[in-house]
């Protein structure tokens, strides 16, 4: 051991990681990359609802954009390490015209900010990686947007595309 903390691998440099090179601002990139490289940040991740299953477009956490603000209101279930985690990167509903996976906005969120509430979903065994995460009036910058506001379905796709390398990676 040489005194150096152990990195923070998961949905940082996995998943979130790479969208962001793909498709995050410059500025996202820069505050964001660093820290993730370093392992000095840990992301969970923001797309199951308890009533949505596995249908991530018919999700019904809200954003709203009011001038630079997005409020944010809604639940998140099955959040893994929410309650270790210091971003997430999560799906919002900005717009309900047209088909489902319209209007659905990729937005990141500091998990310190005022408004959010995370409760442990305890197992059979006592103990679990899953949370629940809930949004109450959750002020967020619109600059925190990854990609264009209603057009998350597209960044939420990619994502899972790198998600799924992961989890087969883990297989090999």
């Amino acid at each position: 051991q040489r005194g150096l903390p152990l990195p923070l691998v998961g949905f940082g440099l996995t998943m979130i990681g790479p969208i962001l090179l793909h498709e995050g601002s410059e500025a996202q990139k820069l505050e964001h990359l660093p820290r993730i490289a370093r392992g000095e940040i840990r992301w969970c991740q923001g797309y199951s609802e308890p009533n949505a299953g596995s249908d991530l477009a018919s999700l019904g956490t809200k954003g709203t954009i009011e001038g630079d603000q997005m409020i944010v209101n809604g639940q998140k279930i099955w959040t893994s390490h929410a309650d270790e985690s210091d971003w997430i990167f999560c799906l919002v509903r900005t717009s309900s015209d047209g088909v489902k996976q319209q209007g659905i906005t990729f937005v990141l969120i500091d998990m310190r900010t005022p408004g959010i509430t995370v409760r442990p979903i305890e197992l059979i065994s006592g103990a679990s990686p899953f949370c629940e995460t809930f949004f109450e009036d959750v002020r967020v910058p619109v600059d925190h947007v990854v990609g264009t506001i209603g057009e998350g379905w597209a960044v939420a796709k990619a994502l899972l595309n790198h998600e799924r390398g992961m989890v087969g990676e883990s297989l090999a």
